[in-house]
């Protein structure tokens, strides 16, 4: 072989190792990342999360309460646990609660508002109540239906952890949504729906923002996403 030979082999065989380089270079970090989706994938929970998280005081009352699952998005069902420690029964209304998500005001999700009755299972049947008596010493587990109340904001996911806000939202602004969803749930019923609750969610979940957007009120949690409200 010729010394010109040689040398156009030896850059041939150089560039043929250098494009393998290179080729491996794109192709690694494609697999590493392809790898990492389906990892995290495969810990994404594919339903409820319970969550243990501390009691708090429910405002207004001696009673504790504590946000431990939630199933849903821009609405759903919040479960959560009332705590009575008192030597006396104390009566329970979800009525202007609201629960915040843990995390930078800044950049979390929607809070989410009560509204409506809560649902108690009791021997495998499901009862709705406006108000329940926890007795003295005892823990009740209860779910809420609850409507996110930050249209401006993401929606929450049952990877959210929630706590109670420290006050109850202003009387107005809760009775105009308890009413506001009252009306919609009447007409889903005179609509002949079977379970006119939930049939009338989306109805409710916009009244509830128009609701809170007439009258921009500060509660808790709030960021910078807040600024222009």
């Amino acid at each position: 072989m010729t010394s010109l030979a040689f040398s156009r082999s030896h850059r041939n065989l150089r560039t043929i190792v250098v494009s393998l380089l290179i080729l491996a270079g794109l192709i690694a970090p494609a697999i590493a990342d392809r790898v990492q989706v389906q990892e995290v994938r495969k810990r994404a929970p594919s339903g409820p999360v319970r969550h243990d998280t501390k009691f708090h005081k429910v405002p207004g009352s001696k009673l504790q309460i504590r946000a431990i699952e939630y199933d849903g998005s821009t609405n759903g069902k919040l479960k959560v646990e009332i705590k009575n420690t008192d030597k006396t029964a104390h009566a329970f209304s979800a009525t202007g609660l609201y629960f915040v998500p843990d995390g930078d005001p800044d950049s979390a999700p929607q809070r989410l508002g009560a509204v409506g009755p809560m649902q108690l299972a009791t021997s495998g049947a499901v009862k709705e109540l406006n108000q329940l008596e926890v007795g003295a010493g005892a823990t009740v587990e209860v779910a809420l239906d609850v409507f996110c109340i930050d249209s401006h904001r993401a929606s929450p996911s049952p990877i959210n952890v929630f706590t109670v806000g420290a006050k109850r939202m202003p009387r107005e602004l809760a009775t105009t949504i308890e009413k506001s969803a009252d009306i919609a749930v009447s007409k889903a019923r005179e609509d002949g729906e079977s379970a006119p609750r939930p049939a009338a969610k989306e109805r409710i979940q916009s009244e509830v923002w128009k609701s809170r957007d007439a009258k921009w009120i500060e509660l808790d949690g709030e960021g910078t996403q807040e600024a222009m409200k």
